[in-house]
């Protein structure tokens, strides 16, 4: 990355920084994937359990191992589980001290997108047990709701090919709004401001992340 760029997504990031604290979110940029796990192993404490939902980015800062090789317990539901497993992991994920994802997007106006197939993301993001964790690729930064809505959903795609679901927008390479069972946008969630009672802390990384 050109250091044009770098200062570039150093100002973008810090306008939305700005724009998330104005929203009542606590908030931060940081440049690179290694400082945002450095700033997540200082905000989580070492004796905390932490909920890891399906998020590409997290795992893409190794924050998942980093974690489980501190001694904190990890909850999450990827890896060759069975499906009754799949779905106590999902509910001990949400139940855990602190909840770690990301997002499908993000507006210059600070609101956080995401769309879920299943719900608990969705759900732990907006009624974790603990404080909430977003980190958050400038990748995902969009103009406006609009926009950021059309991101999550073609976000899908992607997700859907790890997953390999056979998707109607993984045949059509577009989002199609189609009806299908296997669809995975099914419920969305936009986070206006943080949501009473809940601890919200949004990490802005100046790096491409996830999907």
């Amino acid at each position: 990355m050109s250091e044009i760029v770098k200062t570039a997504n150093e100002i973008i990031g810090n306008n939305v920084v700005q724009a998330l604290k104005n929203r009542g979110f606590n908030a931060e940029y940081v440049s690179s994937g290694q400082e945002a796990l450095k700033r997540i192993l200082e905000i989580i404490p070492e004796n905390a359990s932490v909920g890891i939902p399906g998020t590409v980015t997290v795992r893409e800062i190794g924050a998942l191992d980093a974690l489980k090789a501190r001694g904190n317990i990890v909850n999450q539901h990827w890896g060759g589980l069975s499906k009754e497993e799949m779905k106590k992991a999902r509910f001990a994920e949400n139940d855990s001290d602190y909840f770690l994802t990301s997002a499908n997007a993000i507006t210059r106006n600070g609101e956080i997108i995401n769309i879920d197939g299943s719900g608990n993301r969705v759900a732990g993001m907006a009624w974790g047990k603990g404080p909430i964790i977003f980190v958050i690729g400038i990748n995902k930064l969009t103009f406006d709701l609009s926009d950021g809505v059309k991101r999550a959903r073609l976000a899908t795609i992607p997700n859907a090919t790890r997953q390999h679901e056979n998707t109607a927008c993984v045949k059509a390479g577009k989002c199609v709004d189609c009806r299908d069972e296997a669809r995975m946008c099914r419920a969305t969630l936009i986070l206006e401001m943080p949501l009473k009672g809940r601890k919200y802390h949004v990490i802005i990384v100046g790096e491409n992340l996830g999907y």
